[in-house]
């Protein structure tokens, strides 16, 4: 399956139309294969990336997490594929890359009137609405839009895990957080994985800055497992980690 896909309520007919109707040129998107927009898949290029597309009709693929989409996703009936082309497939671990991706998929989906997008790595469905706000934010120098790309799992009790941030750097995340409460457990993982996806895999152990005063985020990799542990330690634990 492809890493992102447009959720259509179109007919896949409607939206070849739709799509056959766009000026890509204005869009700053070019096709790289010798196609044109006739063509229902293929490559494109968009900031300099290469991506692959494809249209299909189909109903909208199942999600483990929904974030902010209120769509009817029963009313889906065509997508359109995004990935990365062939020469950039390593790229997804390269943050300007995964970032083109992003911007290609709010591009795409305010000229085909796209309900939701499906990112795969993670089975997250995002209203269009809401992605194409996180993505503008992120291209703003904001935070990079974890819900969009990243699922989150707190069934185990003061641990908050991670699904498909290994897909921008490799590596699982792991937060351990002795009774902090839910919503400020997040905090602390929003951050961790925006320096993940936008600096890379943690090649040691490290202790960063916490939140607040006297406590501090120890960063354990293990590369074997592709995986990264992080716990939060507060006082004198937190000042003697590192020793």
């Amino acid at each position: 399956m492809s890493a992102m896909s447009l959720l259509s309520a179109a007919s896949c007919a409607d939206l070849k139309e739709i799509w056959q109707s766009v000026d890509f040129d204005r869009l700053g998107i070019t096709f790289d294969d010798g196609g044109n927009p006739a063509s229902t898949s293929g490559s494109l290029l968009f900031s300099g990336v290469s991506f692959t597309y494809a249209l299909q009709s189909c109903p909208a693929p199942a999600a483990t997490h929904h974030i902010f989409c209120s769509a009817d996703l029963s009313d889906i009936q065509s997508v359109v594929h995004i990935d990365l082309g062939p020469a950039v497939a390593s790229g997804r671990i390269i943050p300007a890359i995964v970032q083109a991706m992003l911007e290609l998929g709010d591009v795409l989906g305010c000229n085909l009137g796209i309900k939701a997008v499906f990112w795969s790595p993670a089975s997250v469905v995002s209203g269009y609405d809401y992605y194409a706000e996180a993505v503008a934010q992120y291209t703003k120098v904001a935070a990079f839009p974890a819900l969009l790309c990243v699922g989150f799992d707190m069934s185990t009790v003061d641990i908050v895990q991670t699904t498909g941030l290994a897909w921008l750097c490799d590596q699982e995340l792991s937060f351990a957080h002795p009774q902090l409460p839910a919503h400020e457990a997040m905090r602390y993982v929003v951050r961790l994985v925006h320096d993940l996806a936008t600096q890379g895999a943690y090649d040691r152990v490290v202790e960063l800055p916490g939140l607040h005063a006297d406590e501090g985020v120890v960063v354990t990799p293990i590369p074997e497992e592709g995986k990264v542990n992080a716990c939060l330690v507060i006082g004198k634990e937190a000042i003697n980690s590192d020793q």
